[in-house]
Parts: structure tokens; C-alpha cells; sequence
């Protein structure tokens, strides 16, 4: 994405700050990038991006409106490539070249002098041995790739998603159209008109169809893409090779009848026909693929082995997190199709890229470790760690479920949300919108191919993309939200919701710490984080949507026993809940829950040597969030094995499956540490508990 591309996603300013940390720049390349940007502006006879001191920079409507068409038209020469868009150019040129290939021809590629042209085929060299590929230099040949095919065709795959937008399909046609039709892009055998480009988005399609399956709109314009290089290469004279056991495999699963009719039509496209392995590379394809949905679900091994593996995980993410999910069918079926994908992914050696990795592990942190540390049984049918990539796709589908529990929607107005990210983005921006709208019924979430079919009257469309032509309005949004831009639509939508019960929020604690830090240096910003936060808290009466309390807010003295023995775990179990009991934080209901989930499930509670946590579901007796702790020196047998003798029992109680996570979290981090654990079960007196909590709760989980 570039900084121009940046400032079309939004209708408002965009901060200096935010450019920076987008592109890892500094200040100084953001003016010279701006001045850059604004000379092409001038030279197209279109309004230049204005900036407001202390504000950001502004794309004018009318520029917006116009760039679309005009960047359609802009030469190679006129586009400055970044640094991954180099090094995928190059690499993509490298393979396909038909011709000898020099230093030169790199140069006058890339438009660099020569010196930076070595520089990025060094760059090149060392992103190509992740796929155990290398460049190999020969006098007459010049530079070459040379390694296994289907290695080849993975950098392939991994180079276009460097260089094709995640936005819609229309966007990721026209970039690819372009791309094919500039002279960077003629080493390949397959050139193709924009009719043609039609016929191969209708072969998916036919594809789709005859299996009941729907893939997402961004996972069709990125396969079209793929379809057309691989059979290039086919055409070139390097076929893909399968061993029989792998082809044997992939001829059981129905997404191989949907790879026939594909590769029937599109050998008839190239003039030739794709034999069973092109086929079956092609079924890899739509097993890899992002899955909204598929109607024939097979019962092979393999998908036995991959919806365990989702139960255990669900199971071990409820168990770590304290949380029940109630209609659990529901979660699960949106993250087996999920799973599949990544599982095939994996086998096959093909990258999970998930480009809102890095604001999901920020937004959602706590979430995302609890995800990471129920990954254990994935992990163990994958054979291997989870990238953050693949952990945070994971995120996206609990902590939407999460925050979906207690969500009743009123149905004063309708809306319907467009988003070509996936069900894992859809899901979670719907949350995000149920949460920050409770006013609003969101009665579909639709891929861009179903919106320009749904009939529906709703008041309003909220959309990942731009739409054109609707007779409702339109809200812009991104499919993960940042306070700014919840407070951002919050105003556009004053004009459309009225009478809606109650003033809008106001702004968060976040918000305030990021404007005061803009101009004063600030010595601890998670402590400032957390006393605004509950000063906020106090002035409203009510927590804030996303207010996490801290562990020494759910932990104060008062909830924290030591005692010398108690008579066994039952006992231990009643006495820890007491005060939360009298405090009016439960129910002896959900004490007497928590006792019967250790004997219906055994000690499973004993999460790390000497510790137990004990909980319930909400919906057991839990008014609010909060916690306790009894610490007892001699021990109590949670079983016959010594590995269950514990001496600190802390009891969780969360009200809404969520708010509690924050707190959990750094419970998690103090429990790593061995000194730690003892300190909580041989603890002298409650202000050394105390200490060490409070240290905790202002330290970073990382």
C-alpha cells in the first residue's frame, strides 16, 4: 500500500504520525513523499492533498473521485516502486523471463542505478531461500531461478500478494489488468484482453457452483491471478509434478470436481490441455483458498483429524480464558472451513498472510495470547508453531464469538455490512459495530457478489470498500476499528440516528493519553492508561465498552486468604469463593458450579505446579467481574497424583466472558515465573501477594 492509496481509504485527515508508522518512515520522507505526490496531482490538473498543521493530510472529494480512472492510465514510469514491490517485481521477472536476464535488464526494470539494482537481487536471493529456491548466474543465461516447481509457483503466489491490493475485486482487477499489460509483466506466455480476464473469474464461478462451495471475493481475484502465471509456466514448458500418493489424496475431495471444470476451460482459453497434476495443483488451490462456505462437507481422516482438532482447541481456549461459549455447533463450523484452509496451507508450503496481523495483536493483545496458548492442538496436527499471522485469523474468530455473548440487538434501524476480508473480518467487525451501535440491527453480512444481488430495504450499508450507486448511505469502514474512527462514524451517523436512548459515547481513555503524549513526554503511558480509565469509570457510573480491569483491580486485600490447611479441594474451593460471595460478586449457585465442573471433568483447573484456577460460567451466578486467592501452606490433593497438590487457588469470575481477560493475562505472566508460583502458595502475608500483584498489573505481558 502506498501513502496515496493510504489517504483514499479515508474521508478524514490523515496524521503525519500515522504515515510514519504505516511505512516505517520518517517525517522527513513523508514531506518529501507529499511533494512528490502533490507535483503528479498538479501535472493531472487535480486538487493537491492539503494538510492542516497538528492534523494530517486531507484528499480532496474531487482528486478521490477522479484517481481511480486516472492511476488506471499512469505509465510504469510514473509509479515509484517501494522496496517489497521491487523485490517482488524482480523476482516475479526472474521467473518468467524467457530471455537472458543481466544487471542491466534489472536496472532498467526497477528504474535504480546499478548499484541498487545489486542490492535488491541480494535482497531477492535471500527472500527466495525461504522458498529453497536460488538465483543461479550463467554467462550466456545470465540470472536464473532454479529450484522445484512447486516451490516456484509458492514465491509466485507470495510475490503477487506483495503486489495486489486487499481491497475489492473490481480494484484487484484493474491492478492486475495493468499488470499484465505493462511491459514488466511480457516475459509471460499467457497475455490475455479484458474479455478474457472476464472468462476467467466466470470459470471459478462454474467452479464454485457445481460444488456448492463460496469462496471470498478477494481469495477469486487473487486466484484468477495465480491461474493465469501457473499456466504460463505450464506453457513455457515447466509443468507441476505431484507424487501419485498426494494426487490420490486430492482426487477424494470435492474441490477436485471444481478444479476440472476450471482447468477444462482455461486449457481451452490457452490452447491447451492441462493434464491431472495442472488439475490437481489447481484443487490445492481451492483447498487453500479463503471459504465462506461449502454445502458437501467430506468425511475423510483428514477432516476428522482437523474438526478434533477445532473441539480441543474451543475446549482448551475455554478452559485457559475462564470463558463457556454457549451454541458452540456455531462457532465451530466457520472455524473448521477456517481450519481446512490452514491446514491445507501448511501441508502444501503455502504462506498465511494476514494483513491485519499487526492490529489485531494490538487491539485485541489479550485475546490473541490466550488464542496463541490454546494453538497446541492445531499445532500438533500442522506438525509445527502457528505464525502470529495464522494466530491472529484465529483471533479474529473467537474474540468475535466472545464479544457476541451477551449482545441483544434493537431494531429501531437495519443495516446490512459489506466486507470482501473473509468470514473471520466479517465476523469481527460485526461485533465491533453491534457494540458501538446497539440501536441497529445488522440483519446480513455479505460478500461484494451478494450485495450486488441482495434486495433487502435496510437504512444504511456499512462496507470495507466503496460502493457505487446505492440508494442508501454508504459508511466506509476499515474491518478493524481504532477508537478514532469509532468516534469518526460515530458523527457521520448522528444525522441518521436519532432518538436512539441515551448521548453517544464520549471519548476513550486511549484517546486522550495519544492526544496529551503529542505534546508532552509521557514517563509511563500504561499507568496513565489505566488511572484515566478509572476516573472515566467513576464519572459514568458504567465501565467503558472496552475497559479491561487490571489484576490488583479483581484481586484487592480483601479477597485474599492465607491459611496454614483446609480439609480438601471442595473446602478450599467454598472458602476462596467466600468473599466474593458477601462481597455480592456471586452466587453460592456458581461456587457450587465450580465444584461440579471439577467433578465432572477432573483437575483440570491445575493449570501450572502448586497453582488451580477456578471458575464457572457466567450465566452460573456471576454478577461482576473479580477475583480471589487463598493461599495454603501445607497443600490440598486436587488427586491422587503429587502433580495436583496445590497451595494457590484463585477463583475467576467474569461477568461477560471478556473483561476479565486483561486481568488473566497477567495472572499468566506471573505464573511463569517459578518464585512466583511458590510465593502465592507459602505467601508470609497478604502485602507480599499484594507487591507482586501490583507489580504485574502495570507490566507489560509481552
Amino acid at each position: 500500500m502506498s501513502i496515496l492509496e493510504l489517504l483514499q481509504k479515508t474521508a478524514d485527515y490523515v496524521p503525519i504520525q500515522e504515515m510514519m508508522d504505516t511505512f516505517n518512515i520518517s517525517k522527513r520522507t513523508v514531506y518529501y513523499d507529499m511533494d512528490k505526490i502533490n507535483g503528479w496531482l498538479r501535472f493531472q490538473q487535480l486538487p493537491p492533498v492539503a494538510y492542516v498543521r497538528e492534523t494530517g493530510y486531507l484528499l480532496p472529494q474531487k482528486t478521490r473521485s477522479e484517481l481511480p480512472k486516472r492511476m488506471k492510465d499512469v505509465p510504469a514510469t510514473h509509479y515509484y516502486l517501494s522496496r517489497e514491490e521491487r523485490k517482488a517485481w524482480l523476482g516475479l521477472h526472474l521467473i518468467s523471463r524467457s530471455e537472458p536476464m543481466y544487471l542491466h535488464h534489472m536496472e532498467e526494470l526497477l528504474q535504480v542505478s546499478r548499484g541498487t539494482a545489486h542490492s535488491e537481487l541480494k535482497e531477492l536471493r535471500s527472500e527466495l531461500r525461504r522458498f529453497c529456491l536460488q538465483i543461479v548466474y550463467e554467462r550466456k543465461r545470465g540470472y536464473t531461478v532454479q529450484g522445484n516447481e512447486k516451490d516456484v509457483r509458492a514465491a509466485i503466489s507470495s510475490f503477487l500478494n506483495d503486489l495486489l491490493p486487499s481491497v475489492s475485486t473490481e480494484g484487484i482487477r484493474v491492478r492486475i489488468e495493468q499488470l499484465m499489460t505493462e511491459e514488466l509483466f511480457r516475459a509471460s506466455a499467457m497475455m490475455l484482453e479484458t474479455e478474457q480476464w472476464s472468462a476467467v473469474y466466470d470459470m471459478i464461478a462454474s467452479g464454485e457452483r457445481l460444488i456448492g462451495m463460496e469462496l471470498s471475493d478477494e481469495t477469486i481475484a487473487h486466484l484468477a491471478s495465480r491461474l493465469i502465471l501457473y499456466t504460463s509456466r505450464f506453457l513455457q514448458g515447466h509443468p507441476v509434478e505431484l507424487d501419485d500418493e498426494e494426487k490420490s489424496a486430492l482426487l477424494q475431495v470435492p474441490q477436485y470436481r471444481a478444479a476440472q471444470e476450471i482447468a477444462g476451460r482455461l486449457g481451452s482459453l490457452a490452447g491447451a490441455d492441462l493434464p491431472e497434476d495442472e488439475v490437481c495443483y489447481i484443487t490445492i488451490q481451492l483447498l487453500t483458498g479463503k471459504v465462506n462456505k461449502l454445502e458437501v462437507e467430506p468425511d475423510s481422516q483428514e477432516a476428522r483429524r482437523v474438526r478434533e482438532a477445532v473441539r480441543r482447541m474451543i475446549e482448551a481456549f475455554e478452559h485457559q480464558g475462564c470463558v463457556h461459549f454457549r451454541n458452540r455447533a456455531e462457532l465451530e463450523k466457520p472455524l473448521v472451513l477456517h481450519v481446512k484452509s490452514l491446514y491445507y496451507r501448511a501441508k502444501y508450503g503455502i504462506p498465511a498472510d494476514n494483513p491485519l496481523a499487526e492490529t489485531i495483536m494490538v487491539k485485541y493483545r489479550e485475546i490473541f495470547e490466550l488464542t496463541k496458548q490454546s494453538a497446541q492442538p492445531l499445532e500438533g496436527l500442522l506438525g509445527r508453531p502457528l505464525s502470529e499471522h495464522e494466530i491472529s485469523y484465529l483471533t479474529m474468530h473467537f474474540g468475535g464469538w466472545i464479544r457476541s455473548q451477551d449482545i441483544v440487538l434493537s431494531p429501531r434501524k437495519t443495516a446490512v455490512i459489506v466486507c470482501v476480508n473473509g468470514i473471520s473480518a466479517s465476523r469481527l467487525l460485526k461485533v465491533q459495530i453491534e457494540q458501538l451501535l446497539p440501536s441497529v440491527d445488522l440483519v446480513a453480512i455479505l460478500s461484494l457478489r451478494q450485495y450486488e444481488t441482495f434486495e433487502r430495504s435496510v437504512d444504511f450499508v456499512f462496507s470495507t470498500v466503496p460502493l457505487h450507486g446505492s440508494k442508501v448511505p454508504v459508511f466506509t469502514v476499515p474491518a478493524v476499528l481504532n477508537d478514532t474512527e469509532k468516534v469518526h462514524l460515530l458523527n457521520q451517523l448522528t444525522p441518521y440516528i436519532k432518538g436512539n436512548g441515551g448521548p453517544l459515547p464520549g471519548p476513550s481513555a486511549q484517546a486522550i493519553v495519544d492526544l496529551v503524549g503529542k505534546h508532552v513526554e509521557i514517563p509511563d503511558k500504561a499507568l496513565l492508561l489505566e488511572e484515566i480509565q478509572r476516573y472515566l469509570t467513576a464519572a459514568k457510573s458504567i465501565a467503558p465498552a472496552d475497559y479491561k480491569p487490571t489484576l490488583a483491580e479483581l484481586l484487592p486485600a480483601s479477597r485474599i486468604q492465607i491459611l496454614d490447611s483446609v480439609s480438601d479441594w471442595r473446602s478450599a474451593i467454598r472458602t476462596a469463593a467466600d468473599p466474593l460471595v458477601k462481597e455480592g460478586c456471586i452466587q453460592t449457585q456458581y461456587v457450587q458450579a465450580m465444584i461440579d465442573n471439577v467433578e465432572r471433568y477432573g483437575p483440570y483447573i491445575v493449570t501450572a505446579p502448586g497453582i488451580a484456577i477456578a471458575h464457572a460460567k457466567p450465566e452460573d451466578g456471576a454478577f461482576r467481574h473479580a477475583m480471589a486467592l487463598i493461599s495454603i501452606r501445607s497443600g490440598v490433593p486436587f488427586s491422587d497424583e503429587s502433580r495436583h497438590l496445590v497451595h494457590g487457588l484463585f477463583v475467576m469470575v467474569s461477568a461477560d466472558g471478556e473483561s476479565h481477560l486483561k486481568a488473566l493475562s497477567q495472572l499468566t505472566h506471573l505464573l511463569r515465573d517459578d518464585g512466583n508460583r511458590i510465593l502465592m502458595g507459602q505467601a508470609d502475608s497478604k502485602e507480599d501477594v499484594l507487591q507482586l500483584i501490583r507489580k504485574y498489573s502495570t507490566t507489560s505481558e509481552e
